[in-house]
């Protein structure tokens, strides 16, 4: 269980604020110090203990400047290895930090981005922070947990360490990969509801025209999918396709344009063709099919 560090390492915090007050302008102490205090208050104390105050400042300070400009909708990220010569502080991982709005599912799908690419994970941070900013996105003020704005952004502010990698290529493939989840993820939560409304439409159209089936599997499935719309199930990506039937095979298609979530735009690969089992599998009436792939 996380134990609030502000309670437990509040000296050590106070001193990281105290170099704030020191070293930041003077116009940006309040928000700097506000973000400082919020990035570290739910950090387990015993992760914080044996830090030196330099480089907990240097840390959080390097997190606020990267949120100090974001357009709306924009995710910052940021990949590299803290060097004290060249980051006046220094960590020995390599910190991954990301700044972007607050959506569902952004820390379990980075964690488990890194864990697929082979890296071990010290330590996350993630402070869900209220930010104003003004009409260019640049950041007015960091406001306290209970305050409220109208114009108030919720903003996830996330800080991972890995084991420290020295390959500037693998530094910047992982920079990438970081790229395009978060872009999942936004795509995901955007058609999230649309994908809701495709999955009642297909409801509604068993009603309409009832598949040449028995009726009691018609009604199973529209029983199955309505559940599945009752927020019992994660929509990620959405798309339609079309069996084209040929002599020996048949391929599905992907309708142009009907994409949602992860499977926006374009289908990039070759349309999937059906042979053997799956081909007459392809051919029989049915109304639903369960199955799992590794592509789309």
């Amino acid at each position: 269980m996380a134990v609030k560090g502000a309670d437990l390492e509040s000296e050590l915090i106070d001193t990281v604020c105290e170099r704030v007050r020191e070293r930041i302008p003077a116009e940006q102490v309040a928000p700097c110090e506000a973000f400082v205090r919020q990035y570290y208050q739910w950090v387990p104390a015993e992760d914080l203990a044996d830090r030196n105050p330099l480089d907990l400042y240097g840390a959080a300070v390097a997190q606020y400047n990267l949120a100090q400009q974001r357009k709306p909708g924009e995710a910052k990220v940021r990949v590299y290895n803290p060097d004290f010569e060249q980051h006046g502080w220094q960590s020995p991982h390599t910190l991954i930090e990301i700044v972007s709005d607050d959506m569902p599912f952004i820390v379990d799908s980075v964690t488990m981005q890194l864990g697929r690419l082979g890296y071990d994970i010290d330590l996350v941070i993630h402070p869900v922070m209220r930010i104003r900013r003004d009409a260019d996105g640049h950041m007015i003020e960091v406001l306290d947990p209970d305050a409220h704005a109208d114009d108030a952004v919720r903003e996830s502010i996330l800080h991972a360490e890995v084991a420290r990698e020295h390959d500037r290529e693998k530094l910047d493939q992982l920079h990438n990969s970081i790229e395009r989840v978060l872009a999942d993820v936004r795509a995901a939560v955007e058609d999230w509801q649309e994908m809701r409304s495709r999955c009642q439409a297909l409801i509604d159209e068993f009603d309409r025209q009832p598949p040449p089936v028995d009726p009691a599997l018609v009604d199973e499935t529209k029983a199955f999918l309505a559940w599945l719309a009752e927020d019992n199930f994660t929509f990620l990506g959405y798309r339609e396709y079309d069996l084209i039937d040929e002599v020996d095979a048949a391929k599905l298609q992907p309708i142009e344009g009907s994409g949602l979530g992860i499977l926006r735009g374009v289908a990039t690969k070759a349309p999937k063709t059906l042979t053997g089992k799956a081909l007459a599998v392809g051919r029989e009436p049915q109304t639903l099919l369960l199955t799992k792939a590794n592509s789309a």
